[in-house]
């Protein structure tokens, strides 16, 4: 009587819903498969899936998948529940693995500087060359490594927990490659390398992208494995209606899906239990609707209980790999392999990666070192294992140098000074030295200029750097120096050893020519110094235009003429520019800025402090003061203080709130320099876009006087 009800429950399930094998019969003691299938964010469906098959406590024999299926079918098979890949789904941002955008805060000293760009152009056999896509997918093998690191010692995928194997497509042969052994990371990765959105990966002597192109739906693989039962996720909408195709994107999209829609339905052939959730409106790259899109995994699963419930049950013997806490494992690396690497050497990437041999390490502090040399943009991608050689660990590096050596870039921007201007750049990589670069920057407009760097990096050993630089400028509302029209140039020679990439100290000699012009009499003034000077740095600011964490610091002792055999005593300057950013909350970022600006023996009024303006570029002694104009007030010694109040009230948007106090004087001889005699109050509206900064700023000085209104627009140069 009960194998009855059994078999009248499942006859009238099979009945009502269409997406259960016709005839599908149990066998007793049934080997089950869980076939994934791909589908960018949509993927996220599987997860809700598997949340059901845990309820039910149902036992996977073998699991395949294709792209973001691979991944989630690897990290089940892995030793990972449904409830703990649920939360690594919500806790992963997925547009920050697809930026590839580099971790300001560990990019070398001479990318800091010249991070102003728009546009970047290899150039290669004098040709220029196009991105082959978005991202590398560099830190996808942070985040993979660190998911599977219970299981890097695992080749043989058949024994994981679950036996796995994934799918990925050839680029050049366009034929089906099933992954069963090897490194699941590197597996995985290959399976999900959705063209134009990641790079092809390669393994052996082989590219691999995405497995959609070939099998987007691996239940046929599944029955090859002699499985009885398979429960398929399928994640394919159709093709679309004219109405919804509205881009380059969309009619890409659509194209790709002309073969999976072809594929899918064979593959139904051999699934015997096919999950379809109601995936309308979504699509690849919907990873704000990742909530939305689990549940409806979740949701849909739940119709399938009635015959999910007559599988077979996990046994107490079944158990998963722990799941340590990340950052749990921790190694003794003994030493380091590179492979692949022609232009760098070892002593060079230990140096960047700041690697200390022997040293207990764990992948989540490895994946931080490997950041911190991805970030030099000598490298495409960097992969990695911890390896076994004479009873000690190795961390085994295999890198894809990026021999290219010639670039175009350029940028845009408009401000309050220099107007609006145009960049173009020529940047050279190794030029005399591996480890050297070298920046030219033309900029063309309103106000023409020009900037050169070039820079021997050397790290602790002091390497040589060289710097020049040309621009005219006008001052507005200055009474106290007649000359409003500047010409300045100046060349600079100098040594900097390098710490971490995050501080620097050095000394050199700067040569600078004034040329000042009145606007009013037309009379000319020019100078000429050769001025030694010594400097301490810092930078560990995660942005430059909007920056929520770190520190700038940029303090300088410089003296004036120093060499000249003169009666007159000698002039000395000592500045510094120190700011910190403190995170408050998630959106909001308190910011301090301050500037010390101390004169012995006053030297000319070039170098006099000019207080005014939100000018924020390195211009001599010009500081920027929110409710005043660009150099409207000067003296021998500043001080300010700014305090702003960063709220980003959406993922691009900022409303800041800034109080600045200072003072100007003369000397120390009286109690003058104790006063705050410049206030203002300022409100900025900013969007970081694709273009840089857009910037709209209504300041007021707490004096009688008008506001200011001042718009900046693209990254500072």
């Amino acid at each position: 009587m009960k194998k009855f009800i059994v078999f009248f429950s499942l006859f009238i399930f099979i009945l009502n819903h269409s997406q259960v094998k016709e005839n599908l019969v149990i066998p007793k003691n049934p080997k089950i498969g869980l076939s994934l299938a791909g589908g960018g964010a949509k993927g996220f469906a599987h997860v809700g899936v598997l949340k059901v098959l845990d309820s039910l406590g149902i036992k996977v024999d073998y699991i395949s998948g294709t792209s973001m299926g691979a991944i989630v079918g690897g990290l089940y098979a892995s030793g990972y529940t449904g409830k703990d890949i649920e939360k690594i789904v919500m806790e992963t941002d997925f547009y920050n693995l697809l930026s590839n955008a580099n971790n300001r805060a560990e990019t070398s000293f001479f990318n800091k500087s010249v991070d102003k760009y728009l546009l970047k152009v290899p150039i290669k056999n004098g040709k220029v060359t196009l991105p082959s896509s978005i991202s590398s997918g560099q830190k996808n093998i942070y985040l993979l490594k660190e998911l599977f690191k219970n299981v890097s010692n695992v080749q043989d995928f058949s024994k994981l927990p679950i036996p796995f194997m994934c799918v990925a497509t050839n680029l050049e042969s366009g034929k089906m490659k099933i992954f069963e052994k090897g490194d699941i990371s590197e597996s995985i990765m290959a399976s999900s390398a959705f063209p134009s959105l990641m790079d092809p990966v390669k393994i052996g002597d082989s590219i691999y992208v995405d497995g959609a192109m070939t099998v987007n739906y691996p239940s046929e693989l599944l029955k090859k494995k002699g499985i009885d039962i398979v429960i398929g996720v399928d994640l394919n909408q159709g093709l679309n209606t004219r109405d919804k195709i509205n881009s380059v994107v969309d009619i890409l999209n659509q194209v790709i899906d002309f073969g999976i829609v072809k594929e899918t339905k064979n593959q139904l052939k051999y699934t015997d239990v096919n999950i379809k959730p109601n995936l309308e409106g979504l699509g690849v790259t919907s990873f704000d609707e990742k909530g939305k899109i689990l549940k409806s995994g979740y949701t849909e699963a739940l119709k399938y209980v009635e015959i999910l419930e007559q599988l077979p049950k996990k046994n107490y013997d079944y158990l998963r790999i722990p799941i340590n806490p990340i950052y749990s494992n921790v190694y003794k690396i003994d030493n380091l392999e590179v492979e692949n690497n022609n232009i760098y050497n070892k002593d060079y990437i230990i140096g960047k990666m700041n690697l200390k041999l022997p040293s207990s390490q764990t992948y989540g502090s490895i994946n931080k070192m490997l950041d911190k040399l991805y970030a030099t943009n000598n490298f495409k991608i960097i992969n990695y294992d911890i390896i076994q050689k004479d009873n000690k660990n190795v961390l085994k590096l295999i890198v894809n140098e990026d021999s290219n050596r010639f670039f175009l870039k350029f940028g845009l921007h408009y401000d309050e000074i220099f107007k609006s201007s145009l960049l173009a750049n020529v940047t050279i990589k190794r030029l005399l030295f591996n480890n050297s670069s070298i920046s030219i920057d033309g900029v063309f407009g309103d106000k023409s200029r020009y900037y050169i760097n070039y820079f021997i990096d050397n790290g602790y050993i002091p390497g040589i750097g060289i710097y020049a630089s040309g621009m005219s400028f006008d001052l507005k509302n200055q009474d106290k120096f007649a000359y409003q029209t500047w010409n300045w140039y100046r060349t600079e020679v100098f040594l900097q050893s390098v710490w971490k990439d995050k501080f620097a100290i050095g000394g050199g000699i700067s040569y600078d020519i004034f040329k000042g012009t009145d606007l009013i009499t037309g009379s000319k003034k020019s100078e000429k110094f050769l001025n030694p000077y010594i400097f301490l740095k810092g930078d560990t600011q995660n942005s430059k235009m909007f920056p929520k964490r770190g520190y700038y610091t940029n303090i300088e002792a410089k003296a004036y003429n120093f060499f000249e055999k003169s009666t007159e005593e000698k002039s000395f300057q000592i500045k510094a520019d120190i700011r910190g950013n403190f995170p408050i909350t998630k959106f909001l970022t308190y910011r301090l800025r301050t500037f010390y600006g101390i004169s012995i023996n006053n030297s000319s009024d070039f170098y006099k402090y000019y207080l005014g303006g939100i000018f924020d570029q390195n211009v001599v002694n010009f500081v920027r003061f929110n409710g005043f104009e660009f150099g409207e007030a000067s003296n021998n010694n500043i001080l300010t203080v700014g305090n702003d109040f960063q709220f980003n009230f959406m993922k691009n948007y900022y409303v800041i709130a800034n109080l600045s106090i200072g003072n100007l004087f003369d000397n120390f001889d009286d109690s003058k320099f104790l006063r705050i005699n410049y206030s203002s109050l300022g409100l900025t509206a900013g969007y970081e876009s694709p273009f840089g900064q857009i910037k709209i700023n209504y300041s007021h000085s707490l004096k009688q006087k008008p506001g200011i209104f001042s718009v900046v627009l693209g990254h500072w140069f």
